[in-house]
């Protein structure tokens, strides 16, 4: 999926949701744990995004498809976040904007998902730095060109950082269980 069709999912049956905003609250449901379950994630999703009503056919589907589309970035032969914002050919406040939305849907879809976990270290200031950059201006008319885009790319890796911090936080901890070879 790409931003135009998260777009127009959102103008279709979401007006209330930007794209990137959409797309970052799913990223914050599957960073926090929250499970897709076949036949229960329609009425979790229905209460996140409509209240509790019922979505749609048409709705379901799509979003379904950006749930799964969601989900790949969260495999561990791809563990690479997508964060569905316009592209690079769109102007880079419009850009800014986006990934502004995208952590705030982030925040937000994290924060939908019950569980007691706290998180510290870097994944506390994971979620800190997603807080800030939920707030973010670019004052193009006082900065060189090349270096906000610069700033603007390297604002963008970061977010992809911070949510994978923050999704190995979350994840179950293994235990090793070392193997002593037996002495008869």
């Amino acid at each position: 999926m790409n931003y135009l069709q998260i777009n127009e999912l959102c103008q279709n049956h979401f007006p209330d949701l930007m794209p990137s905003e959409l797309a970052g609250m799913l990223h914050g449901l599957l960073g926090h744990g929250f499970v897709v379950e076949e036949g229960r994630w329609q009425q979790q999703m229905s209460e996140f995004l409509t209240s509790g009503e019922p979505m749609g056919y048409e709705a379901e589907k799509a979003l379904e498809q950006l749930l799964a589309f969601t989900q790949k970035d969260y495999q561990a032969d791809s563990f690479s976040i997508d964060l569905l914002i316009p592209e690079d050919d769109y102007p880079l406040e419009q850009r800014a904007k986006a990934i502004g939305e995208w952590c705030q849907g982030y925040l937000t879809g994290y924060g939908l998902v019950k569980q007691s976990k706290t998180l510290s270290g870097d994944a506390q200031e994971a979620i800190q730095d997603l807080s800030e950059i939920s707030k973010i201006e670019f004052d193009l008319e006082e900065q060189d060109a090349e270096e906000l885009e610069s700033a603007f790319v390297t604002i963008a890796e970061h977010v992809k950082m911070s949510s994978q911090i923050i999704f190995m936080a979350n994840q179950p901890k293994t235990t090793v269980v070392e193997e002593h070879p037996q002495v008869h």
